[in-house]
């Protein structure tokens, strides 16, 4: 347990280092703050992110002290303003940790719902019953050997990816005698349970920004066609050593950079964030190389490894 909490504090670290180097990227900020505007369907995200550091800049041109008394003055407010924004929001995340959030089983108390679910009391696999998978191929592994097929819905097919999960011609889901779209597949059933994993196929595809803005997207429809559910969002399953070291595309950096984005888009009431890299993944965070068969998917018998880690991770409202 020692060992798998400095590991996850060793991925955080990691995780804020890409976020600073993101955080250089103004196209990111525009994206990331308007994901509130994305859910009431508003697009002009990249044109506010523009336009927004010029204003700040001019006001800033314009109320700068004239005399080093009035900066030095300035700059200690500014500092001691800093520090009580800081306390107050590091109080406010004390106090509203597990509370809006629904509660893991037997979770931590206190436990900071910003980072990836806690592990909770296994449970058999009745936990499915009421949950659909959506992905790609990967996702299709897990029904073809996860043992879930007969409690859970799948809406999975080989090579799918956000630009394209909603696309109205994409009627790739069999429901009785038809084939029909995702959208009318949420439309005609209800869930409590949603786990979306997807993005590898999107790696060479665009850029990070449009990927996660896509990916916004689909999650805030997934939210809108089921409003009673828990979204749990899995961050994307990394590659094995020898792609990680020979790809520059599909690696392991560029992986964990969309990771992080994902990760935001947790909001600690319905939607939640599972990093299942932790349970597939060695110690120098490569999909194991020999539960792999092409260095991208799992070999049939390690989707128990999945599934196990699932039923470990769970959240009840």
């Amino acid at each position: 347990m020692e060992k798998k909490q400095q590991r996850r504090r060793r991925r955080r670290n990691m995780t804020w280092q890409i976020v600073l180097i993101l955080a250089a990227g103004s196209v990111f900020f525009g994206v990331l703050f308007g994901t509130e505007r994305l859910e009431a369907g508003q697009t002009e995200v990249q044109e506010t992110a523009v336009s927004q550091p010029e204003t700040e800049t001019q006001e800033t041109a314009t109320s700068q002290p004239e005399t080093e008394a009035e900066k030095t003055e300035a700059q200690e407010s500014t500092a001691r303003e800093t520090e009580t924004q800081e306390a107050a929001s590091q109080e406010a995340a004390d106090s509203t940790a597990g509370t809006e959030a629904g509660s893991a089983p037997n979770s931590p108390e206190g436990y900071d719902y910003s980072a990836p679910v806690p592990e909770s009391p296994k449970t058999d696999s009745t936990w499915f019953d009421d949950a659909v998978f959506i992905g790609d191929s990967r996702t299709q592994g897990l029904l073809e050997y996860g043992g879930v097929e007969d409690h859970a819905d799948f809406y999975c097919k080989t090579s799918l990816t956000v630009y394209n999960l909603f696309e109205k011609p994409k009627a790739f889901i069999q429901d009785g005698n038809e084939k029909i779209t995702l959208e009318e597949a949420l439309t005609r059933h209800s869930y409590k349970k949603i786990y979306l994993m997807i993005g590898i196929n999107e790696m060479g595809t665009g850029t990070q920004e449009s990927f996660f803005e896509a990916y916004a997207r689909a999650v805030y429809k997934i939210r809108e066609l089921q409003p009673d559910a828990i979204i749990f969002l899995q961050g994307i399953m990394r590659v094995a050593e020898g792609k990680n070291a020979s790809d520059p595309i599909f690696n392991n950096t560029n992986i964990n950079i969309r990771n992080v984005m994902i990760e935001t888009l947790a909001n600690d009431r319905d939607i939640f964030y599972l990093d299942v890299n932790e349970a597939v993944c060695d110690e120098n965070g490569n999909l194991h190389a020999d539960w792999t068969f092409d260095q991208i998917h799992l070999k049939a018998k390690y989707y128990q490894v999945w599934k196990e880690y699932l039923l470990q991770h769970g959240i009840v409202k």
